[in-house]
């Protein structure tokens, strides 16, 4: 696991720093991308669990350092999408722009999901149909228009850190 800390620690935190400053200019009603969810999913692909995994707990703990919400809650939702991205890969032999497509969707509407109910079950007053209609459904467009991108970085990442191994195509 230091591995794998190591290298995702400095990206995520980099990543973290874009969506924190540059995003936010860009939001439409409550969505907008989530780069580290991206970042996440993309990268869970085409590695093992425990490497998906140690992604998925920094990238929530950094994304939450950077907002309002208590530790943990973001780092819960990207452990989901990790697992269900791991059950998926396992049976496939690669994952084409569709179910990438259909995993952005169900990652956002999970890990916004989970996210909301932690907020509401710590006293933060909120309404999921609301917070469906004005936060989740623009979210979830905005990561399909951004997943190409982000999967391209992700995967030139994977290609110059793993030299002997093939990233999915």
């Amino acid at each position: 696991m230091g591995a794998h800390l190591s290298l995702s620690l400095p990206i995520l935190i980099l990543i973290a720093a874009i969506q924190s400053s540059f995003v936010p200019q860009i939001r439409i009603l409550g969505g907008s991308p989530d780069l580290i969810m991206l970042t996440v999913l993309c990268w869970s692909v085409d590695s093992d669990l425990s490497e998906g995994l140690t992604w998925a707990f920094v990238g929530g703990i950094v994304q939450d350092l950077l907002s309002v919400a208590p530790i943990g809650a973001s780092a819960l939702g990207l452990i989901l999408i990790v697992f269900i991205v791991s059950l998926l890969s396992r049976g496939l032999f690669r994952v084409g722009p569709i179910l990438l497509s259909a995993l952005v969707v169900t990652g956002t509407v999970l890990h916004q999901s989970v996210f909301a109910f932690i907020l509401a079950a710590t006293g933060m007053p909120s309404s999921y149909l609301t917070t469906f209609t004005y936060v989740i459904v623009p979210s979830a467009i905005y990561n399909l228009a951004a997943v190409a991108f982000v999967y391209f970085f992700v995967r030139q990442a994977q290609k110059r850190l793993r030299p002997n191994k093939q990233a999915f195509s």
